[in-house]
């Protein structure tokens, strides 16, 4: 039903659209006036002149000929433009077969013009190079709206109900004010609290990687980014906000912030309190403030060389995916650049106390070779807490002309408690019980963790030479103590009692590291297209673990030799790397080897046992980027990487928290070595609010380890590993997206897939799992300054195939339907309202339909004479469907699992967002 009902809508939209087929002309050639040659690649925009916007733009050819084609009736102005003349300007009515010639256009040096003068609005939409221009005031939003209201009136930008932010159909990871940081580069803190009236213009491009952009060698990473620039008089401002929403009971959500900004003057100060799942809103902003920045030499235990962005995620917020939170933080953030922004300093402190309660049911069944079927069923009890403090820095200084010095540190301390019981029994193909297991844990811990970098970087006066040098000291401690009680009970073939097993330890961890990085890389123009890159980095880890497991049985609480240990971890790894780049106007590809030698040594100080290693990583890329025109690119990209077993898979210390499952390491693994290919297309059209994009991706790995697993009569499984062949991936993607801005309405569709294919080996049995999803996913968004309704509906259909059988058919389907809208009321107030309906029908594995209607509300009403005070009753899940259940089915596994939530509830809230600047509108 769903199925024939979306073709429909499909076969319904390339109606409406042909109905707007289009048929007037304009055609000109654009000529000096002086000299009378013809102006090549002369700028021409036609705007529609009932609300500005841009309807159509173009470049004059060789001959200086432009051809406007498929025209809408209507009045517009036609503007040309090119470098050092005056632009030329004329108002023109077009019927639907207008056919316009408006001859040579003679365009004159804007210094035969002095003498006169021209006031002219700026377009609303123009392309500079990769970056498009919105000019603010074109795009009409009601009185006092902020800046995301603005970004859903722009072509091409979508904003959904949390704040998230889409360009060109690529999700908005950096938003920018005036070129800077806005305490942090979090989309969510100032398109939220900045008004839209203060914006000046909005500026979308691709932002490259930070090595990218001191380099120039392409690495294909790029972040879709967005500028905001404000009006001068906004530029210098202050900004608070208080939200306090509780149920007057027992459910709160409270936060508040107070800033100023002053040119490159930024601090602020926030605290949040939450106990419910959907995060306060200013939590969600602060905890991405940041100080240090800088990409961390990292190479694991194992060897690999590993490289990330150190400021890419907050390692002091954890996301439950279900439980009762009870969240606390509070924060400063400063930052300010001196001596014409020679000097900056940026400083951010954290304090945070993080609680989650989750009471979880588990219930799986498995098959195994011979047709063999385990059933499992379990519940836990688990309370974690998570408190901490966090200082983070970073000072610049430009040491002379092209020449960077960058201090960076990062101080963290966090402590961390928890206490979970659970229980879980197995049943056979009989029904009857094989094992009973119950345990009890309870541990707390702490880690400090004190890094830096120091970073010099030179762009030399010939272009594209650079020169940059890191070095990164790195120290953490660790330490945690653990109490640990279970239980097993075993029965025989018909269910009775057999004979039990009981195991009292108490744990003692510490750990210590330490670690000295250096790394330089070096970049030089070998032509005009060519470029060369070189670097070599090495780093140096020294480390140790010391476990100590003890006996609460015994009454002197005897240590277990077996499973305590004393391990020295030493690690050299030294990594070089060479890039070579090729580039033009259109086309780049770019293609280079990392390789890491490592040298490995570990030493059991109990055993006097020496475990020692060395190997060759090899990590080849190639980038191909090929740019059509402004808004139309393809690339393609492959990279390859070796991945060395890890520690516990060669030589695992033997763990037991429960007796039915052990791990055995294997040292004779080989390291895997894994392919993955690219290609992707994209196309924005702006002038026609048209975007178009594909991706397909596939990978496969060599000599992959995989697990391998006996599970005996009584459930009980020993883990070990090998190396295998046969595992692969491939998906792909495909987005269609139009807005038709004179009918307030912007649609899209997208269809993507994922197959997967795994081995591993069940009681010496070859286990070829292949699982493949298949998505469907629409939207429809209609706005007006009073009025703004969306749908999303989606479709995944899951299919599993297991080569030792399945569970039933492996298949499952599920559809979603997001409707939500707004409507504003008179009186200054805004009700909302939205359905998020999932249905998952009955199949093969589950004999019963689940599905849901997920309804919330709110009404809210804005005071004041700048309506800064914000008085919101809201109502989330009116009908009392959360269920806090999923499920799965595929190959020869399914399961089921429920968590804690927190059904339906009522909050009043009441909102002050008081902004303002310190210069006045002149």
């Amino acid at each position: 039903m769903l199925k024939n009902s979306f073709i429909v809508i499909i076969l319904f939209l390339f109606h409406v659209f042909a109905a707007f087929a289009q048929k007037a002309q304009i055609k000109g050639v654009v000529t000096d006036s002086v000299e009378k040659r013809k102006l090549i690649n002369s700028s021409i925009l036609l705007i529609r002149n009932s609300d500005s916007t841009l309807a159509r733009a173009t470049r004059a050819d060789q001959q200086g000929i432009f051809n406007l084609t498929n025209l809408k009736k209507g009045d517009y102005k036609i503007l040309i433009s090119y470098p050092k003349m005056g632009d030329y300007i004329q108002n023109l009515r077009l019927s639907d077969t207008s056919k316009i010639d408006l001859g040579n256009i003679k365009m004159d040096l804007k210094s035969k013009l002095l003498h006169e003068i021209i006031i002219q609005a700026k377009s609303a939409v123009r392309i500079k190079g990769d970056t498009v221009f919105f000019q603010a005031d074109s795009f009409a939003v009601r009185s006092n709206a902020n800046v995301q209201e603005l970004l859903k009136r722009l072509p091409g930008i979508e904003v959904d109900k949390n704040g998230t932010i889409k360009a060109e159909g690529k999700l908005v990871k950096t938003v920018l004010v005036d070129g800077d940081e806005f305490f942090g580069d979090d989309p969510l803190l100032a398109t939220r609290y900045l008004k839209a009236n203060a914006v000046e213009e909005i500026q979308v491009f691709d932002k490259k990687s930070k090595s990218a952009e001191l380099t120039g060698i392409d690495d294909g990473i790029k972040n879709k980014t967005i500028n905001i620039k404000l009006k001068e008089n906004a530029k210098n401002g202050y900004l608070s906000t208080l939200d306090f929403n509780t149920n007057a009971i027992d459910l709160g959500d409270y936060g508040g912030m107070v800033g100023i900004f002053k040119n490159k003057l930024k601090a602020a100060a926030f605290g949040t309190y939450s106990n419910l799942n959907n995060e306060s809103k200013i939590n969600t902003s602060m905890r991405k403030l940041k100080g240090e920045e800088y990409d961390l030499i990292e190479v694991g235990d194992d060897g690999s060389s590993i490289m990330y962005v150190s400021d890419a995620d907050d390692e002091d917020y954890i996301a439950a995916s279900g439980g009762l939170p009870n969240n606390l933080s509070l924060g400063a953030y400063y930052a300010d650049k001196f001596k014409d922004n020679k000097m900056g300093v940026k400083l951010n402190f954290k304090s945070f106390n993080n609680q989650n309660i989750n009471i979880t049911t588990a219930n799986s069944e498995e098959l195994l070779p011979n047709e063999k079927t385990y059933t499992n069923a379990g519940k836990t009890d688990n309370i974690v807490n998570v408190s901490g403090e966090s200082l983070r820095g970073t000072y610049t200084y430009n040491t002379g002309p092209g020449s960077t010095l960058k201090l960076s540190f990062g101080l963290n301390k966090s402590r961390n408690r928890n206490n979970s019981s659970s229980i879980s029994d197995t049943k056979g193909n009989n029904g009857f019980l094989i094992s009973e297991n119950s345990q009890q844990n309870n541990g707390n811990g702490h880690n400090e963790t004190y890094n830096g970098n120091i970073n010099w970087s030179k762009r030399f006066k010939k272009r594209g030479r650079t020169l940059s040098i890191d070095l990164q000291p790195e120290s953490q401690r660790s330490s945690s103590i653990e109490n640990s009680l279970n239980k097993t009970s075993y029965f025989n073939s018909t269910g009775i009692f057999d004979k039990s097993e009981k195991i009292d330890l108490k744990k003692k961890n510490s750990g210590t590291q330490s670690s000295i990085a250096t790394r330089i890389n070096y970049t030089n123009p070998i032509s005009k297209n060519w470029t060369l890159e070189a670097g070599y980095s090495f780093k140096t880890i020294s480390s140790g673990s010391n476990r100590l497991v003890f006996d609460n049985i015994r009454q002197d609480a005897q240590k277990i030799d077996s499973l305590s240990n004393n391990f020295k971890f030493i690690n050299f790894s030294n990594v070089g790397k060479m890039i070579l780049q090729y580039n033009n106007e259109h086309f780049s590809i770019s293609s280079g080897l990392e390789a890491t030698q490592t040298t490995f040594e570990l030493n059991d100080l109990d055993k006097h046992t020496d475990f020692n290693r060395n190997y060759l990583n090899l990590s080849p890329r190639t980038n191909i980027f090929y740019k059509v025109n402004n808004s139309t690119t393809l690339s393609v990209n492959y990279n390859g990487y070796m991945q060395q077993p890890s520690i516990d898979q060669l030589q695992p210390v033997r763990q037991i928290n429960t007796p039915l499952y052990q791990v055995i390491g294997n040292s004779s693994l080989r390291p895997s070595f894994s392919n993955n290919f690219g290609i992707s297309y994209n196309s924005f059209q702006y002038k026609s609010d048209q975007y178009i994009s594909a991706n397909f991706n596939y990978g496969f790995t060599n000599n992959a380890i995989v697990s391998t697993e006996l599970v005996d009569e009584f459930n009980k499984r020993i883990t070990s590993f090998i190396n295998s062949n046969g595992n692969n991936s491939l998906s792909g993607n495909v987005s269609y997206s139009k807005g038709i801005s004179k009918l307030h309405i912007r649609m899209g569709i997208d269809l993507g897939f994922n197959r997967s294919k795994t081995i591993a080996l069940i009681n010496a049995t070859q286990n070829k799992a292949a699982n493949m999803q298949y998505n469907l996913r629409g939207s429809f968004n209609y706005y007006t300054k009073k009025i703004e309704f969306n749908y999303i509906p989606s479709a995944t259909l899951m299919t599993g195939k297991s080569s030792i059988g399945e569970i039933n058919d492996g298949r499952s389907v599920t559809h979603n339907h997001e409707i939500s809208g707004t409507v504003q009321l008179p009186f200054k107030s805004e009700f909302n309202t939205s359905f998020s309906l999932s249905f998952r029908p009955a199949n093969a594995s589950f004999g019963q339909d689940l599905n849901t209607a997920i309804w919330n509300s709110y009404l809210a009403t804005r005071l004041l004479r700048n309506e800064t005070l914000e008085l919101k009753v809201s109502v989330t899940d009116i009908l009392n469907q959360k269920i806090g259940y999923n499920r799965y089915v595929g190959g020869n596994y399914k399961s089921e699992d429920t968590f804690s939530y927190i059904p339906r509830y009522v909050l009043i809230g009441l909102n002050w967002n008081f902004s303002g600047n310190f210069i006045k509108k002149q």
